[in-house]
């Protein structure tokens, strides 16, 4: 047993009676891989990505120590109103990463489990359930969600706002784009604001929102040329730092920390030489834990992941309209790829995989998501019908009991020798 593992086993030994320190253990935990990170230069981490390891994880960190200037969020929740607030987001699913991470996610499991919560319920959410009912979560200032992608956005957040005590607002995106859509978010957006006033006592600043809208559209510039970087560079990552991308793109888009990040990352990428690894469009989630994946995935130069679709659901080139902010979010909302028919996601994983001449593209199925699983087939078809090599993988992005290695071996195996056979 390592010293992650043994760590581990004592904040779930301690938050059996002692919910405080056992919170306390979590922040030491987080406190010190920062710290590591900043003495651990070079090596297989490239400087940028090392320096979003230490975002991701303060990020994180600074939920947890200070509940009452934090937000519990989904990942498509509008975060750019919490930073004119002062609020770090504490996302559900990233949460629940992270305790993977300590190893304490099979604690959290049966918290939930023993609650009454399906075990076909996504892990993501049931694993922030467990936390909450084990007490490792303090009632936060307030708690957001969005109705897009996942269905258990609104149950997971209903059931936290009796079990915390806390009220949590629901975003509602409607199935279909239209300017009747738009203004109907924008009108939530603007209660939100008046709760997030009432709440924090802090006035809402316009200009505030519109400078964070204005370093979103710039680091989105960025993160459009690091893409197209990706596809010719030998760029080293890993499925965590993979998983550790949503920081930027999602939970803290619009932030000056962000957009410092994209900075960097260009000016990193472009030091390294060109790849000729097999280049993979990854499709949901990242399993970043799976024995197999992490010897395909980590520090491998036969293999990358170019891109996932978290990278470009919101269109990485579309601009956000400083002028109106909050009618800029609605649309940004309402035009993700999540939203709407799947078609629409499928069009957009075939645009990508073309611009970044993909060799492969891996679609993951997490346990739970019947989104996923409902898709996956039909977006199979049309890369088919492209030219375009697919793998359908089934498993879980954070439950180990629910990961089939021998499986997912076999399957990826097989998929990379017939990929490099036809390149």
């Amino acid at each position: 047993m390592g010293i992650v593992e043994k760590y581990g086993g004592l904040i779930q030994k301690t938050a059996q009676k002692h919910p405080g320190r056992a919170r306390k253990l979590m922040r030491v935990g987080l406190l010190y891989e920062r710290m590591r990170l900043r003495v651990k230069r070079g090596g297989a981490i490239p400087k940028a990505l090392n320096d979003l390891n230490r975002l991701a994880i303060r990020s994180v960190a600074r939920a947890l120590k200070n509940p009452a200037r934090a937000a519990w969020v989904n990942l498509f929740a509008p975060v750019e109103l919490l930073q004119g607030f002062g609020l770090a987001p504490m996302s559900i699913e990233c949460f629940t990463a992270f305790a993977g991470g300590f190893h304490i996610e099979d604690f959290l499991f049966r918290r939930a489990e023993a609650m009454g919560m399906s075990d076909t319920l996504c892990s993501y959410h049931k694993g922030f359930l467990g936390a909450v009912d084990a007490d490792l979560l303090e009632k936060p200032c307030a708690s957001i969600t969005t109705t897009l992608a996942c269905d258990c956005n609104a149950n997971t957040f209903r059931y936290l706002s009796r079990r915390a005590g806390e009220d949590a607002f629901i975003i509602d995106i409607p199935y279909e784009n239209s300017q009747s859509s738009l203004s109907y978010i924008a009108a939530q957006l603007e209660d939100l604001v008046r709760l997030l006033e009432r709440r924090t006592s802090k006035r809402f600043d316009e200009q505030a929102l519109r400078a964070a809208l204005a370093r979103e559209n710039e680091a989105r510039d960025l993160h459009e040329t690091c893409l197209a970087m990706q596809a010719k560079k030998d760029y080293p990552a890993t499925l965590t730092l993979h998983m550790f991308k949503l920081f930027a793109t999602h939970l803290l888009a619009g932030s000056e920390e962000v957009l410092s990040y994209y900075r960097a990352l260009a000016e990193d990428m472009r030091c390294y030489p060109d790849t000729e690894a097999l280049k993979i469009l990854w499709i949901h989630l990242m399993p970043y834990y799976q024995p197999t994946l992490k010897e395909y995935f980590n520090h491998n130069p036969l293999y990358r992941i170019v891109a996932s679709d978290f990278d470009f659901d919101y269109g990485c080139g579309e601009r956000l309209d400083t002028n109106h902010p909050l009618e800029a979010l609605a649309r940004k909302m309402a035009e993700n790829i999540y939203n709407g028919p799947y078609e629409r996601k499928t069009a957009a994983a075939l645009c990508t995989a073309e611009s970044l001449d993909a060799d492969g593209v891996i679609h993951f199925c997490h346990w739970g998501c019947k989104q996923s699983a409902g898709g996956a087939v039909e977006m199979k078809r049309a890369f088919d019908a492209a030219g375009r090599p697919f793998l359908i993988l089934d498993g879980d992005g954070v439950d180990r009991r629910n990961d089939a290695d021998g499986q997912i071996r076999t399957r990826t195996e097989a998929f990379f020798e017939m990929v490099r056979a036809r390149k």
